[in-house]
């Protein structure tokens, strides 16, 4: 014969199972639901840094402490070892764009230069990304387009490892890429603008 089970029993288990569901629903929420996920890209913290934002934007889109080194600081991701060497500069409202300087004080703290922080050597490994030979280097010309550089260098796209800001013109970076081999030798080409047009061109041996 099956015993009965009372109400009042079934009812306190059933509420004992929802309150377990609702206490781990909550310690998910508040331990585990707002973990941003581990980035193990090298690019990661440059790639969040542009020339010409502000100190204030660059410091809140990094997130991570700096680390003075000369004129400039370096910001480190403790999961990659990579990270981004950042100098700032005082800019008034007339080296500003239009745009900028509308919102902008009279004069603020704006990142005039960005380099790739790569700790050693070794950590070189963690960029290849090409095959390029010093003649096809030697070939390039002033004034080619980046997609030009592109095509000879075998349609592989290169990386960016600084940026510099433009006195002239503000909206145009300077921009030099680099494109890494595996015996670490490494094509490097200095652009005016993101991917714009070819200004200085050269080819390091692996050593």
């Amino acid at each position: 014969m099956k015993k009965k089970i009372s109400k009042p029993i079934l009812i306190g288990g059933v509420l004992l199972i929802v309150s377990a569901v609702l206490i781990g629903f909550v310690l998910l929420m508040i331990f585990g639901g707002d973990k941003e996920e581990v980035s193990t890209d090298p690019l990661n913290l440059y790639n969040k840094v542009l020339v010409g934002m502000t100190k204030e934007e660059a410091e809140k889109v990094l997130k991570v402490e700096s680390s003075a080194k000369g004129k400039g600081f370096n910001y480190i991701d403790e999961n990659t070892g990579y990270g981004v060497t950042v100098s700032y500069k005082i800019i008034s409202i007339e080296d500003m764009e239009e745009g900028e300087a509308a919102e902008a004080a009279e004069t603020t703290e704006v990142v005039v230069f960005k380099q790739l922080f790569v700790p050693d050597n070794s950590y070189l490994d963690g960029l290849v990304n090409a095959n390029v030979t010093a003649d096809q280097v030697n070939s390039l010309k002033e004034g080619m387009t980046y997609q030009e550089v592109k095509t000879i260098f075998g349609g592989t796209d290169g990386t960016e490892i600084n940026s510099a800001y433009n006195k002239k013109d503000a909206a145009t970076p300077y921009s030099v890429m680099a494109w890494f081999n595996p015996d670490h030798s490494v094509a490097y080409i200095t652009f005016l603008g993101y991917q714009g047009t070819v200004m200085v061109f050269e080819y390091r041996p692996g050593k």
